[in-house]
């Protein structure tokens, strides 16, 4: 059992992230500093790599299974479900491309997503299949009923994000896959934005697809993500990169034998990217360590915290804050120049991003209550 929030040791955490001894990192919507154990993974990898013998690509390889493992307990999959990708685009990418697609098939997807989960859709138009932006009629973020009226018989996928870039709206996906499941759409998602800040169990979410960076709330570094095919849609979605590695017996060169892996690992054709693989791992090790459940308490804590102060200043919250909409993201306006305010806050140290007309905060698990109060602080003299 992951101990709560309340017993979380706060300094012996804050001491793996460096980044708090120089500035308050409340970025992690936008790309996560580093920890320490993620150095030393580089570390142990190098060690590795600089006396590397016959047995070393065993050794990663092994490493790479656990790995894998690691990423499928966080989301609630099963290992063979899950692909090394380097990045949220590349993994939507391969399933848009890698579905047999028709002319006048179209794709369901919120107005206002970020590129990443747009832009392999519109690539579709090649081959006639249309992709519709919806605005939710209710709400921030896309219901049932927002895909009943937009959806008809030639509907094969919906696409959204478990929590908005902007304004940090968290979907409510258990009905979107209901919805999709019973009429034979797939339902894919982009949850770079929730994916180690909040509880995402794919399964009990009927999720068909997830794709997830993990340099943001991971705490991974850029260039080494996780992309879910589950099991039951497996067959439908094929590998449109081919090599070595994406068939069966892989360690059978000769002679060629062209039989596509049947689970999620035909989404790697060739030699895996060891490094990333190795810095991963270490992020994977702190969520779990950490629990995913006392992660989210905590983060829905601080921002609870900054939400309070900031209404008592007067300022006006962005980010839906109903039941069920939170995440870690706060997104909120305070005078006519958010611009101005965000870059005044960045000059006293705290990395914060303006987004859709206010200042994003993005704090994790690791930030401290004192680090809020600073900031509030400071919202204070700015505008004294």
């Amino acid at each position: 059992m992951n101990a709560p929030a309340s017993s979380l040791d706060l300094e012996r955490y804050r001491a793996e992230f460096p980044v708090t001894r120089r500035l308050v990192h409340f970025n992690h919507a936008g790309v996560a500093p580093a920890s320490t154990r993620i150095a030393s993974a580089v570390g142990r990898f190098m060690e590795q790599a600089l006396d590397l013998d016959a047995s070393t690509e065993s050794v990663w390889t092994e490493h790479g299974e656990a790995v894998r493992a690691r990423f499928a307990s966080l989301v609630g999959a099963h290992t063979d479900e899950i692909a090394f990708v380097k990045n949220t685009s590349e993994g939507l990418s391969l399933v848009a491309a890698g579905i047999d697609w028709c002319a006048g098939d179209n794709v369901l997807a919120p107005d206002g997503e970020y590129p990443s989960n747009v832009y392999p859709w519109f690539s579709l138009r090649r081959w006639g299949v249309e992709t519709r932006l919806i605005r939710p009629a209710h709400g921030p973020s896309l219901r049932v009923e927002d895909l009943a009226a937009t959806a008809d018989a030639r509907t094969r996928l919906v696409a959204v994000s478990f929590v908005d870039w902007q304004t940090g709206a968290r979907t409510d996906l258990a009905p979107l896959g209901a919805w999709c499941r019973e009429r034979g759409i797939l339902f894919v998602v982009d949850g770079i934005q929730g994916v180690g800040a909040l509880r995402l169990d794919v399964e009990q979410s009927q999720v068909d697809v997830l794709a997830v960076g993990g340099h943001k709330w991971m705490l991974s570094l850029e260039g080494v993500g996780g992309l879910y095919v589950s099991r039951r849609v497996q067959d439908r979605i094929q590998s449109v990169l081919h090599g070595w590695k994406s068939v069966t017996d892989c360690d059978t060169y000769l002679p060629y034998h062209f039989d596509p892996r049947p689970d999620a690992g035909k989404f790697e054709p060739g030699s895996s990217p060891w490094l990333g693989i190795h810095v991963l791992g270490a992020a994977l090790d702190l969520l779990l360590e950490v629990g995913a459940e006392c992660i989210e308490a905590r983060i829905l804590s601080l921002t609870d915290r900054l939400a309070a102060g900031l209404r008592a200043r007067g300022a006006e919250i962005v980010s839906p804050w109903g039941e069920g909409q939170r995440s870690g993201i706060v997104n909120f306006r305070l005078g006519p120049d958010p611009e101005g305010l965000k870059n005044a806050l960045l000059a006293r140290g705290f990395f914060v991003r303006m987004r859709a007309g206010g200042v994003r905060v993005a704090p994790h698990f690791y930030n401290s209550e004192d680090e809020i109060d600073r900031l509030l602080e400071a919202l204070d003299e700015l505008r004294a």
